[in-house]
């Protein structure tokens, strides 16, 4: 939590409001004219999906600035938000699906996968558990897309990555609400291992 002239920013808020976004974001995945929606054939639906989808992103840049994890792990989560706010914007306009931006984003996955874990292990048992899973999936998913019928183990993440956000926000808040725990956050954040 930053303090600034009296202006205190609730870094938890992002967290819940990043579990609103993906939550309705990650749903249109299962709806095809939805989901496959380019400026070239739908542009009413694309630029609505695409403004929910970056917003989710740069919403999470705070969350991931509290999280208390070394900074090579703030490095990947950032990494990670970087890549998709990029291939939200290669899909809007229509990049080729399969060579383009969704092995961009299958790589972003991996760096998710690393902050995701690394941020979970700091957390409760839930959150580790939580994030333990997200994390295995989306990293599983980004090495085997290419395999038919894998898209299943996908299944669980439009519940897994609004829990999770709304796990982290929890931390979050906890952290705020007692400063031994704001402390022992800026400890660990200059640990380089983690």
């Amino acid at each position: 939590m930053s303090t600034k002239k009296g202006f205190r920013i609730n870094r938890a808020l992002f967290a819940y409001f990043a579990a609103l976004l993906f939550a309705l974001h990650l749903i249109t995945y299962f709806i095809p004219s939805i989901r496959d929606a380019t400026v070239a054939n739908a542009p009413l639906i694309a630029e609505p999906r695409t403004v929910v989808a970056i917003a989710a992103a740069l919403v999470l840049f705070p969350v991931v600035a509290a999280l208390p994890t070394p900074e090579w792990v703030r490095y990947a989560g950032y990494g990670w938000l970087g890549v998709e706010v990029v291939t939200e914007i290669m899909q809007l306009n229509d990049a080729p699906t399969s060579l383009t931006f969704l092995s961009l984003r299958y790589g972003g996955h991996i760096l998710a996968g690393a902050w995701i874990i690394a941020a979970s292990w700091r957390s409760d048992l839930l959150t580790k558990i939580v994030g333990s899973l997200l994390a295995l999936i989306i990293v599983l998913y980004s090495f085997t897309a290419f395999l038919p019928a894998v898209a299943v183990i996908l299944l669980p993440t439009p519940v897994l990555y609004p829990l999770w956000f709304v796990l982290i926000g929890l931390g979050l808040t906890r952290q705020q609400q007692h400063p031994r725990l704001q402390l022992e956050s800026q400890q660990r954040q200059l640990d380089p291992i983690g």
